[in-house]
Protein backbone atom coordinates (compact mmCIF):
# COMPACT_ATOMS: atom_id res chain seq x y z
CA UNK A 1 0.00 0.00 0.00
CA UNK A 2 2.52 2.52 0.93
CA UNK A 3 4.80 1.33 -2.31
CA UNK A 4 1.56 2.35 -4.55
CA UNK A 5 0.45 5.77 -2.60
CA UNK A 6 4.03 6.85 -2.84
CA UNK A 7 5.20 5.75 -6.22
CA UNK A 8 8.59 4.39 -4.79
CA UNK A 9 9.29 1.00 -3.56
CA UNK A 10 9.11 0.95 0.39
CA UNK A 11 9.47 -1.40 3.29
CA UNK A 12 8.13 -1.50 6.97
CA UNK A 13 10.57 -1.70 9.41
CA UNK A 14 9.87 -2.45 12.93
CA UNK A 15 11.27 -3.12 16.58
CA UNK A 16 10.38 -6.04 17.98
CA UNK A 17 8.65 -5.34 21.35
CA UNK A 18 11.47 -7.17 23.25
CA UNK A 19 13.96 -5.45 22.25
CA UNK A 20 14.85 -1.99 24.19
CA UNK A 21 17.17 0.44 22.95
CA UNK A 22 17.68 3.60 25.40
CA UNK A 23 19.12 6.56 25.08
CA UNK A 24 23.17 7.14 26.35
CA UNK A 25 22.52 7.15 30.36
CA UNK A 26 25.65 9.28 30.48
CA UNK A 27 23.58 11.98 29.30
CA UNK A 28 20.31 11.41 30.97
CA UNK A 29 21.21 11.15 34.73
CA UNK A 30 21.01 7.58 34.51
CA UNK A 31 17.50 7.73 33.50
CA UNK A 32 16.56 4.81 30.75
CA UNK A 33 14.50 6.84 28.15
CA UNK A 34 13.82 4.68 25.43
CA UNK A 35 14.47 5.45 21.98
CA UNK A 36 13.44 3.38 18.53
CA UNK A 37 14.25 4.79 14.88
CA UNK A 38 16.04 7.91 16.58
CA UNK A 39 19.80 8.70 16.07
CA UNK A 40 20.17 8.27 19.49
CA UNK A 41 17.56 10.22 21.75
CA UNK A 42 13.61 10.47 21.21
CA UNK A 43 12.99 14.28 20.90
CA UNK A 44 15.39 16.93 19.15
CA UNK A 45 14.39 20.83 20.39
CA UNK A 46 15.22 23.71 18.67
CA UNK A 47 13.92 27.46 19.05
CA UNK A 48 13.17 29.57 16.28
CA UNK A 49 15.31 32.54 18.26
CA UNK A 50 18.09 29.80 17.10
CA UNK A 51 17.40 29.29 13.35
CA UNK A 52 16.84 33.39 12.78
CA UNK A 53 20.30 33.74 14.80
CA UNK A 54 22.36 31.21 12.21
CA UNK A 55 19.77 32.73 9.20
CA UNK A 56 21.32 36.26 10.05
CA UNK A 57 24.99 35.11 10.04
CA UNK A 58 24.41 32.92 6.67
CA UNK A 59 22.77 35.89 5.46
CA UNK A 60 25.18 38.57 6.54
CA UNK A 61 27.99 36.16 4.45
CA UNK A 62 25.51 36.32 0.92
CA UNK A 63 23.86 32.66 2.06
CA UNK A 64 20.65 31.33 2.08
CA UNK A 65 18.79 30.99 4.77
CA UNK A 66 17.72 27.66 5.73
CA UNK A 67 14.06 26.21 7.00
CA UNK A 68 13.46 24.69 10.17
CA UNK A 69 13.07 21.06 8.73
CA UNK A 70 16.58 21.13 7.49
CA UNK A 71 17.56 20.67 11.40
CA UNK A 72 14.76 17.59 11.63
CA UNK A 73 13.23 18.87 14.98
CA UNK A 74 10.56 17.18 16.80
CA UNK A 75 9.85 19.80 18.98
CA UNK A 76 9.89 24.10 17.57
CA UNK A 77 9.38 26.09 20.51
CA UNK A 78 8.98 30.21 19.75
CA UNK A 79 9.00 33.09 22.27
CA UNK A 80 12.56 32.20 24.22
CA UNK A 81 16.18 33.85 23.25
CA UNK A 82 18.40 32.69 20.90
CA UNK A 83 19.80 29.05 22.49
CA UNK A 84 18.01 29.70 25.60
CA UNK A 85 17.09 25.77 24.78
CA UNK A 86 20.94 24.83 25.54
CA UNK A 87 20.29 25.84 29.53
CA UNK A 88 16.61 24.33 29.68
CA UNK A 89 16.15 22.38 32.53
CA UNK A 90 12.19 21.13 31.33
CA UNK A 91 9.98 21.81 28.66
CA UNK A 92 6.12 20.92 29.79
CA UNK A 93 3.27 20.77 27.49
CA UNK A 94 -0.16 19.68 29.09
CA UNK A 95 0.76 16.28 30.47
CA UNK A 96 4.25 16.02 28.60
CA UNK A 97 7.99 16.98 30.18
CA UNK A 98 10.59 16.99 28.64
CA UNK A 99 14.23 17.08 29.80
CA UNK A 100 16.94 18.86 26.74
CA UNK A 101 20.26 16.32 27.90
CA UNK A 102 22.49 16.54 25.59
CA UNK A 103 23.54 19.64 22.55
CA UNK A 104 22.82 18.51 19.31
CA UNK A 105 25.82 17.49 17.45
CA UNK A 106 25.39 18.32 14.00
CA UNK A 107 26.71 16.57 10.58
CA UNK A 108 25.99 17.46 6.70
CA UNK A 109 22.44 16.08 6.52
CA UNK A 110 21.71 20.31 6.92
CA UNK A 111 22.82 20.87 4.30
CA UNK A 112 20.71 18.52 1.70
CA UNK A 113 17.08 20.00 0.65
CA UNK A 114 14.41 17.58 1.49
CA UNK A 115 12.48 18.17 -1.07
CA UNK A 116 14.95 17.65 -3.95
CA UNK A 117 17.91 15.49 -2.40
CA UNK A 118 20.25 17.96 -3.93
CA UNK A 119 23.33 18.90 -1.71
CA UNK A 120 23.45 22.92 -0.79
CA UNK A 121 25.97 24.84 0.81
CA UNK A 122 26.58 23.54 4.53
CA UNK A 123 26.23 25.94 7.02
CA UNK A 124 28.84 23.72 9.25
CA UNK A 125 31.58 26.67 8.72
CA UNK A 126 29.17 29.23 10.02
CA UNK A 127 28.25 27.16 13.11
CA UNK A 128 31.94 26.37 13.66
CA UNK A 129 32.71 30.25 13.98
CA UNK A 130 30.59 30.44 17.62
CA UNK A 131 28.62 26.52 17.97
CA UNK A 132 31.84 24.44 18.58
CA UNK A 133 30.74 22.71 22.23
CA UNK A 134 33.62 21.55 24.37
CA UNK A 135 31.06 18.98 25.86
CA UNK A 136 30.43 17.32 23.29
CA UNK A 137 34.25 17.13 21.84
CA UNK A 138 33.87 20.28 20.30
CA UNK A 139 30.98 19.12 17.85
CA UNK A 140 29.38 22.00 16.03
CA UNK A 141 25.76 22.14 18.94
CA UNK A 142 22.99 23.15 16.96
CA UNK A 143 19.48 22.23 19.19
CA UNK A 144 19.13 20.09 22.38
CA UNK A 145 18.46 15.98 22.74
CA UNK A 146 15.63 15.36 24.62
CA UNK A 147 13.96 12.56 26.84
CA UNK A 148 10.26 12.52 27.98
CA UNK A 149 10.05 12.67 32.04
CA UNK A 150 6.04 12.08 31.84
CA UNK A 151 3.80 11.71 29.73
CA UNK A 152 4.81 9.17 27.25
CA UNK A 153 1.92 8.29 24.64
CA UNK A 154 0.28 12.16 24.94
CA UNK A 155 -0.31 14.07 21.82
CA UNK A 156 1.59 17.23 21.29
CA UNK A 157 -0.39 19.94 18.75
CA UNK A 158 1.23 22.58 16.73
CA UNK A 159 1.10 25.73 18.55
CA UNK A 160 0.51 24.32 21.61
CA UNK A 161 1.66 26.41 24.77
CA UNK A 162 4.94 25.18 26.43
CA UNK A 163 6.46 26.24 29.68
CA UNK A 164 9.81 26.32 29.72
CA UNK A 165 12.18 26.18 32.91
CA UNK A 166 15.45 27.71 32.78
CA UNK A 167 18.28 25.94 34.47
CA UNK A 168 19.75 28.69 36.07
Amino acid sequence: WFSSALGTTCRLVRFYSHIKRIANTEWTGGIEAPTLFADGYPILVISTASLADLNEKLLARGRTALPMNRFRPNIVIDGVGAFEEDFTRTITAGEVTLQPVKPCPRCVIPSIDQATGEIGPSPLDILQTYRADPKIGGGLAFGMNAIVLTGAGQTLRVGQEVAVELAF
